[in-house]
């Protein structure tokens, strides 16, 4: 009966780290993206990317949230305008929390309609302890 008790109390404690960090990915997310876009700026879609890892430093869990845009405006522009946004980081605090923007090559075929190109934002933003998340080791 022990037995029974234990083993889901010690996955519970196993995966606890886990839940922690999807919540907080989950939180950044929806920071991001209700915060309205740039001016003259869209969402391309609804679909957006998101990963956590240990990338580069130990023991310190990197959100990563990639999402595409129709902009005129420059990659710098967005840049700008998400590194200066309102946006609350993780726990890792603000200079933790990096904007990179890429654009498509610009070919007419890149371009709509309206002079409006596609681009790419990735977010990142980091936790300073990987509470035991495997994924963050």
């Amino acid at each position: 009966m022990a037995v029974v008790l234990v083993l889901p109390l010690l996955y519970a404690f196993a995966k606890m780290p886990e839940w922690i960090h999807n919540r907080q990915m989950d939180d950044l997310a929806g920071r991001i993206l209700s915060y309205p876009p740039p001016p003259s700026t869209g969402f391309a879609s609804e679909e957006f990317s998101a990963s956590f890892a240990a990338y580069g430093m130990k023991d310190t869990c990197t959100y990563r949230l990639r999402f595409d845009m129709t902009t005129k405006l420059s990659a710098d522009e967005i840049t700008h305008y998400y590194e200066t946004a309102a946006i609350t980081p993780v726990a890792g605090g603000e200079e933790s929390f990096a904007v990179k923007v890429w654009t498509l090559p610009q070919t007419p075929a890149s371009l709509d309609m309206s002079g409006q190109q596609q681009v790419i934002v990735e977010i990142q933003d980091r936790d300073l302890g990987s509470l035991w998340d495997f994924r963050c080791m």
